[in-house]
């Protein structure tokens, strides 16, 4: 009889090959955790003229640039003058107009502006063409390093009731605006799909509410549920109420009724991931997993707001805006608890789920949203990237 049965051990090493692809796939995910890269470009059109406000965070001028010449990690504005010749090449380089035939002129000297998520340079231009009806913009803004980065564009029109706004994506290529009294353009359901997707750090929160809810406590020790449905509607309770939350502030911080510091707002999120993952190893929680769902899910939505505040929308224009982005989050949202849920549904039964799946991911969340939380108070860099 031999020492093993070899056969016995292929499950296992399927599972285990699931798991280690699974961490890979989320160290991968964690180490690129930051907040989403966006730039501000206001367009106001009379007639012929074009006068344009181009607002470019720092800290992706220095991603692209290395504007830090001392390494610091902190830019003065020496660092940034010193530049500014650079800067400007490459900034009007990846931004054309009508293919071209409208040239960016400077209209006033560019300036620094701290805003609630960062200092930003100012690049104030001018144009001369005749765009008639349509415009067509083809910005390319770091496409070359930051696949995520999107360019929300604001346009006015002398005359009409509503700005035209739409998400420029640096990789989609040219697009074409009509102008004379258009309003809001369908794509803040992508962005919103888009925004949780490469929200690391929502979407580790969400895995960390998914570990447990394919197991039971009982006589001491987890054992699976017995079918699909009893992992879904406790799952669905969670989300429900996380979605309830985030929406809320996510609407008055879009309005600017409530704002709160990416300063504060960045470090709670990493704490209510921190607090989600103890609770899979330790109730801290004590079952009150839905309370607290909602409360943290009241953080979150601040960390989603960006987007929308500084757009400065008239309410109406604003209230459909984030309709569409908030729908475009669920779905995101969606897909993701989809994905994960399946996943672990069918590794419910697996001996080794609740150590090695449900104890060392939850370890190891705790340690990334650690990490995270250490990095976004100290600003310093803890992970590779």
């Amino acid at each position: 009889m031999p020492f093993f049965d070899a056969s016995a051990l292929r499950p296992r090493r399927v599972l285990w090959q699931a798991v280690w692809a699974a961490a890979l796939c989320l160290l991968a995910l964690t180490a690129n955790a930051h907040k989403a890269s966006d730039a501000y470009l206001l367009l106001e059109r009379d007639g012929d003229s074009l006068l344009i406000r181009w607002d470019i965070a720092l800290r992706d001028l220095d991603a692209m640039l290395d504007l830090d010449r001392n390494g610091d990690r902190k830019l003065s504005w020496g660092e940034v003058r010193a530049k500014m010749d650079e800067i400007q090449v490459y900034a009007t380089s990846h931004l054309r107009l009508q293919g071209g035939q409208c040239r960016l002129a400077q209209a006033q000297p560019p300036a620094v502006e701290d805003r609630i998520d960062g200092a930003y340079l100012v690049l104030q231009m001018q144009a001369r063409c005749n765009s008639g009806a349509a415009l067509e913009i083809d910005y390319r803004l770091f496409r070359e390093i930051d696949p995520t980065h999107r360019g929300l564009l604001r346009i006015e029109t002398a005359g009409a009731a509503a700005p035209v706004l739409r998400s420029l994506d640096p990789a989609g290529g040219p697009v074409s605006l009509e102008l004379p009294g258009a309003s809001l353009a369908p794509s803040f359901f992508r962005d919103g799909t888009h925004h949780i997707l490469i929200g690391y750090d929502h979407v580790l929160f969400l895995i960390c509410l998914l570990l447990p809810v394919v197991l039971r406590r009982g006589a001491g020790q987890w054992q699976p549920v017995l079918n699909w449905r009893d992992a879904v509607w406790p799952m669905l309770g969670m989300v429900t109420m996380f979605t309830m939350a985030h929406s809320m502030t996510l609407a008055l911080a879009g309005l600017k009724l409530v704002t709160l510091s990416p300063r504060v707002v960045e470090p709670g999120i990493a704490l209510t991931i921190m607090v989600a993952a103890i609770d899979n190893i330790h109730p801290v929680l004590r079952g009150r997993r839905k309370l607290f769902c909602f409360l943290f899910g009241l953080i979150h939505g601040f960390g989603f707001a960006g987007v929308l505040s500084e757009l400065d929308l008239p309410v109406s224009g604003f209230m459909v805006a984030l309709l569409q982005f908030n729908l475009g989050v669920e779905a995101g949202q969606l897909l993701i608890v989809m994905i994960a849920l399946t996943l672990l549904v069918a590794l419910r039964k697996w001996p080794g789920y609740p150590r090695l799946i449900l104890g060392s991911g939850s370890a190891f969340a705790a340690v990334i949203a650690g990490l995270w939380f250490c990095e976004r108070v100290f600003d310093v860099q803890l992970l590779p990237v």
